[in-house]
């Protein structure tokens, strides 16, 4: 019992923790449109306090034989006050959804923003459904809680308020006895809510998961269709879909709880209210209509406390998924400028790697004291077999991880004390997944320089070896490329993404196996492309087709995170070493 206390004080701590920084951070801004929500609120809940009112005066005025005065009045008043509820209702419900669809497009931007600049290894740790998750379906239950929060716990609040003030004029006596039953059946609606914000959190989870494996599956429908494993992939699904449904038919079925509770403590108090107002009616201190204005307003009491109830359990529900947004919102930058860089001068851009060192967070080690010079305008090539390294060389140059050992400068300068944005300004990236969006050709050309004149385009495609097959397409530079390019072949938006190397003009240029997914026809296209662009730039080039790092002025040989061999082609292939070895296999097909 009193692990359970303190875990319920911490969790009321931290919903505390949570509903602050909400409230700080995405709704105080707009608190104007709040206090005009909550006068909206006042009117409607004042007008439920006016019925009861109105049915004693009804009642009381028949039993005294005037029959013809509430003809005139009394119809009148109830039409004008149906108008005048329904008129703020409509005006309440419009400005709550309106402000609750503000709040959380707010918090969709934030939570894109956060994304977007979070450091690479955050990204690509974790599939990309699980984030999207994160940004539509939990941002869905903040939305759904703000809606009814505001709609209905708000209005419920200021009703049952407004109609125990009625039961109080009405006669106090009745009224204690409702306040002394409804305050007990709090207490296992509040354990209710405790346990369907951890079910919420598990659930939201699970959706994660399922939104995860669904793009999973279809962006891998060709090799699923190919290797014919539909029917396990059909299997997966049901799977991930039916522990859904547990999930959710467990969350409703708490949500579910709620009413039953609500409904036998709200008949104990009708019970006691009719059994004591019978007593006194008997005794005569109470007239009929008295009696039947306080049923009737307890009676509208039952609906917003059981309202209450329920939203208990959906703000529970919904601070769980406020907590896993804000858990992506607080993602930790590493990759940062550090206080006082300077911008980045490249006057020749020349590279050096002193003793480099790479690890993980859980302390793999990737690389190990990595030195090499890059000279202005050379190439320099990495090769070895696949997990070597030589792809994290290469991101660590822009600053995608930062160095866990030794040093990287361009031009003598340190690129940890130079500013990321000027560090990343001079280096242009083809990788081997030409990565296109879903846009015009035009615009991912210009996709680093989107101020970039239509000729300036123009003029790089035709360096990428680009311009002509741009010219057959259906609307030429202004034809949409579909979701990744899918519109394009593969040669193609590999000439694409040259072009936009090209158009940024920077003077270090990084190949990440910008021709390993070609077929022969294509890749003499590209590396055409390649040839022209590397012109004046210093580059680093990661390549497992030998053949076109051949003319490059160092070639370093990557084994398990070190360089093990280092050279110009000819002299790698006098040795017998492992260059000598692949080049033997690529380009003779033996060792």
């Amino acid at each position: 019992m009193k692990l359970e206390k303190m875990q319920q004080q911490a969790t009321g701590s931290r919903s505390y923790v949570i509903m602050r920084r909400i409230w700080d951070g995405w709704i105080r801004r707009y608190l104007a449109r709040l206090i005009w929500t909550f006068v909206l609120m006042a009117v409607v809940a004042g007008t439920a306090s006016a019925y009861p009112l109105l049915t004693r005066y009804v009642f009381n005025a028949l039993a005294d034989g005037r029959a013809a005065e509430v003809i005139w009045l009394a119809p009148p008043a109830i039409i004008v006050l149906a108008f005048v509820k329904g008129v703020f209702l409509f005006m309440q419900t419009v400005q709550v959804n309106a402000l609750s669809l503000r709040v959380t497009t707010d918090l969709q931007k934030d939570m894109a923003k956060s994304l977007i600049e979070a450091d690479l290894e955050v990204v690509t740790r974790e599939p990309a459904g699980a984030f999207m998750s994160r940004i539509m379906n939990d941002l869905n239950l903040v939305r759904e809680a703000f809606v009814r929060l505001a709609n209905n716990l708000v209005r419920d609040i200021l009703t049952v308020i407004v109609l125990l003030g009625a039961m109080l004029w009405l006669d106090w006596m009745m009224t204690l006895v409702v306040v002394a039953v409804y305050p007990i059946a709090m207490q296992p609606i509040i354990s209710i809510g405790n346990r369907q914000r951890k079910a919420s959190g598990n659930l939201q989870k699970h959706m994660e998961g399922v939104t995860s494996l669904l793009a999973e599956t279809l962006q891998g429908s060709r090799m699923v269709k190919a290797y014919q494993m539909e029917e396990s992939e059909i299997k997966r699904t049901k799977s991930a879909f039916d522990g859904l449904y547990q999930r959710l038919v467990g969350l409703l079925t708490g949500r579910a709880k709620i009413d039953p509770i609500l409904e036998v403590f709200g008949g104990i108090a009708v019970g006691g209210v009719v059994a004591l107002a019978s007593w006194r009616v008997a005794a005569g201190d109470m007239e009929v209509g008295d009696v039947v204005a306080f049923i009737t307003t307890l009676i509208l009491l039952v609906q917003p406390v059981r309202g209450i109830g329920t939203l208990n359990a959906i703000t529970q529900e919904a601070l769980a998924a406020a907590e896993r947004i804000l858990i992506l919102l607080d993602i930790p930058r590493k990759i940062i400028s550090t206080p006082g860089a300077s911008r980045l001068s490249v006057s020749n851009g020349e590279i050096a790697f002193d003793n480099v060192g790479f690890c993980y967070d859980d302390d793999t080690k990737i690389l190990d004291g990595i030195s090499f010079k890059a000279h202005a305008g050379q190439m320099v090539a990495l090769v070895g077999p696949s997990g070597a390294g030589k792809t994290t060389i290469i991101n660590l140059l822009p600053r995608f991880f930062n160095v866990t050992q030794g040093s990287i400068s361009i031009d003598g300068q340190n690129i940890s004390n130079v500013t990321i944005e000027s560090l990343r300004q001079n280096i242009a990236l083809v990788g081997q997944d030409a990565i296109l969006f879903d846009d015009t050709v035009a615009a991912n050309i210009a996709f680093g320089r989107p101020a970039a004149s239509r000729e300036e385009i123009m003029a790089a495609a035709k360096a990428a070896a680009a311009h002509d097959f741009i010219g057959d397409l259906p609307n030429g530079y202004d034809t949409e490329v579909g979701t990744m390019g899918n519109r394009l072949s593969g040669g193609q938006r590999q000439r694409i993404s040259i072009a936009r190397a090209m158009l940024k003009d920077a003077p270090i240029l990084l190949l990440d196996e910008a021709t390993a997914a070609l077929d022969a026809a294509a890749e003499k296209q590209v590396q055409t492309a390649l040839t022209t662009l590397q012109q004046g730039r210093t580059t680093l080039v990661v390549a497992h087709r030998l053949a076109t790092v051949r003319e490059a002025s160092q070639i370093l040989v990557v084994e398990n995170g070190i360089i093990t061999e280092r050279g110009t082609h000819d002299s790698l292939t006098s040795t017998k070493g492992l260059y000598a070895r692949l080049c033997n296999l690529q380009f003779f097909g033996s060792e």
